[in-house]
């Protein structure tokens, strides 16, 4: 199979126990998907040839060590030579992490993704870590890390929008699920991760490829969307799902993402730092509607009677806040039509 030189790939993930398993499930995400990644460290047995031979789709090899958060329990000599073997056998793509790069040897045709995993926090200075991954000499730079809430997230689609080589940015945790959707924006993404199926993540935040495709309309993910935040303690992944199929029925360039700030966040700071995105609007849930007014450029009418601010919009390059009784309500201010269904959520 000859080296894939597609960008923004929808790739799925696997940790499956044994050969036969990884099989079957590359079978699948042959048909839902673009790339899948093989954890070898999440394999109880494996023959890497027979992996290989035939595959329906491309594939990242990854040998995650327990230093990087994964469960390599041999030797870092053996971890090695499986990534080696991978690259003999031609697959695609090898993750390799940036102390390893080095031990790699001849490439062939294989892509080197030279990464970085944190799963603690994010890195303090996203952009510097980015370039000294892209220094390493690898073919793609990938650089992870864990959020916390949501503005944790901007410099992670920033390194994307001016990355000048193909990169994998992703904040994982429930709120880095920004990073693993809008990422599809952006011309410098090579991939963003899912999961098969719901529950079977291999990485905090991974969402299924299922939802990837229904609630957020991956398909219809591309440059220069409206994005809209649904701002609050926890994804709301039904009201995502109302929001972005409204999009698609009146053929909208949008998309609704959930952008977590915990009870005790500050939702005005995070509103302050999407700014840098050009985020067009907001739904805000409690406990987080009163805080917000002061990183908004005006209020609506309605937000004054009420006392608290429920729903954002744009106006021009300045940010309104409002008071909205229903979702339908929301969606044509963002959008100046009418809900095209009963919007319940």
């Amino acid at each position: 199979m000859p080296t894939v030189e597609r960008r923004r790939m929808i790739g799925v993930a696997l940790g499956p126990r044994d050969t036969a398993a990884a099989l079957a499930a590359l079978a699948v995400v042959a048909r839902v998907a673009d790339i899948a990644e093989l954890r070898l460290d999440l394999m109880q047995e494996l023959d890497l040839p027979r992996l290989l031979a035939d595959r329906p789709c491309p594939v990242v090899v990854t040998c995650r060590p327990l230093r990087e958060g994964g469960r390599y329990q041999g030797t870092e000599e053996d971890r090695v030579a499986l990534l080696r073997e991978a690259i003999r056998l031609g697959v695609e793509y090898v993750d390799v992490e940036l102390d390893t790069v080095d031990q790699i040897g001849e490439r062939g045709a294989t892509r080197v993704i030279v990464s970085s995993h944190d799963y603690e926090r994010m890195p303090p200075d996203f952009a510097g870590r980015w370039r000294e991954l892209r220094a390493a000499g690898g073919d793609v730079v990938k650089l992870v890390g864990t959020a916390r809430e949501a503005r944790e997230t901007v410099p992670v689609l920033q390194t994307l929008a001016e990355a000048d080589v193909p990169t994998i940015a992703i904040a994982m945790g429930e709120a880095g699920l920004p990073t693993r959707i809008l990422a599809l924006e952006y011309d410098a993404c090579l991939l963003t991760y899912c999961a098969l199926e719901t529950g079977g993540a291999v990485a905090p935040g991974q969402l299924s490829v299922g939802d990837l495709r229904d609630v957020y309309q991956a398909e219809r993910i591309g440059p220069k969307m409206a994005v809209y935040g649904l701002l609050g303690p926890h994804v709301e992944t039904e009201r995502a799902r109302e929001y972005n199929w409204g999009f698609r029925a009146i053929d909208a360039d949008a998309i609704a993402v959930p952008l977590v700030v915990p009870p005790d966040g500050d939702a005005a700071e995070t509103v302050a730092a999407f700014r840098a995105l050009d985020i067009q609007g907001y739904h805000l849930h409690p406990p987080h509607q009163e805080a917000v007014g002061q990183a908004l450029d005006d209020l609506d009418p309605s937000a004054c009677r009420a006392g608290k601010v429920n729903a954002v919009y744009a106006r021009g390059d300045r940010l309104v806040g409002a008071w909205v009784e229903t979702p339908a309500e929301q969606f044509a201010l963002w959008t100046g039509r009418e809900a095209p269904f009963a919007m319940t959520s």
